[in-house]
């Protein structure tokens, strides 16, 4: 890296200090600099991902609730130079974050995941001149895993929905709800599905991937039904960051003693279990394959064969 690029991967590096620590004042100066330095030279942006993701993995030692909206707030220019290549890790910051107790955090949250928004959208649908010319091989890839992502997310955010529903909300339009994560949770979902975009491919022919949303939402629904027959300690999240991050098969194994726990469950009940666990391995996203699942990389390499 050049002296020049890692002055200015420094400059970067202060001005999150500022907003994770500095006062109201400091703060609103830190974000202007951001935005100077983004007309200066928004290159750099584009390579700050190290400073980036260690503020994401490191965001729970940031002990006000203000500073952390404040970094999230400060992120957004952020996102939109890595949202396309590294959309995963920040994706699953904003899911987080939205869920935060505090509103301002929520809020921010918010905002800033328009970056996503934008990313998902453009790749989605590729901009091309003149309009009738054919996607070239990488707009044809990118958009396929955008489309994969955008249906991802939204199924995500619907099932956090019903996570946090409050059965004693009576407001009929999400402005007249009260302020919670739910509410946030929606207005965050409402952003993604009134795209036209995603209107759009929603409406093409059914293909590998409204297929497979199907499938693993009935997998996620029967395994929430079993942990709480279990009373496991572990929730269906947990068990998809363990399928995500998984390193061989012992992680498998992992998952099976989730349910199984030495509590006696009988053979075909057993089975039951295992075989809702082999379909959730094959239709939940593994990182090692870059965010898909080995089903759908079966099915790739079925039709390169055809």
């Amino acid at each position: 890296m050049k002296k020049d690029q890692q002055k200015d991967l420094l400059y970067i590096k202060f001005f999150f200090n500022i907003l994770s620590s500095g006062s109201q004042l400091e703060i609103r100066e830190a974000k202007k600099e951001i935005k100077k330095f983004w007309n200066k030279n928004n290159e750099v942006f584009g390579k700050s991902k190290i400073i980036i993701f260690k503020i994401i993995d490191n965001f729970n030692s940031i002990n006000e609730a203000y500073h952390k909206a404040a970094v999230i707030s400060g992120m957004d220019l952020f996102f939109l130079a890595l949202a396309d290549n590294h959309f995963i890790k920040l994706k699953d910051f904003i899911v987080k974050s939205i869920q935060h107790p505090d509103g301002r955090v929520r809020e921010a949250a918010r905002k800033t995941s328009d970056w996503l928004y934008c990313s998902l959208t453009s790749r989605a649908e590729p901009f091309v001149y003149p309009e009738k010319k054919l996607l070239s091989v990488k707009q044809k890839k990118d958009q396929k895993i955008a489309c994969q992502q955008y249906f991802e997310f939204v199924n995500e955010l619907e099932i956090l929905i019903d996570e946090y529903d409050d059965e004693n909300e009576k407001a009929e339009y999400i402005n007249e709800m009260k302020p919670s994560v739910n509410k946030s949770l929606q207005m965050l979902l409402v952003r993604l599905t009134d795209s036209p975009v995603y209107k759009r491919i929603s409406r093409k022919p059914i293909s590998i991937i409204p297929e497979t949303l199907i499938k693993r939402k009935e997998i996620e629904q029967k395994l929430k039904k079993i942990l709480e027959q279990t009373k496991s300690d572990f929730n269906l999240e947990d068990i998809k960051r363990i399928i995500y991050n998984e390193q061989d098969q012992n992680d498998l194994i992992r998952i099976i003693r989730i349910f199984d726990k030495g509590k006696g469950q009988s053979i075909d009940k057993l089975n039951e279990i295992i075989l809702i666990i082999n379909d959730a391995w094959n239709y939940f996203p593994h990182k090692c394959l870059k965010g898909f699942f080995p089903f759908e990389k079966l099915l790739e390499y079925q039709n390169k064969k055809e």
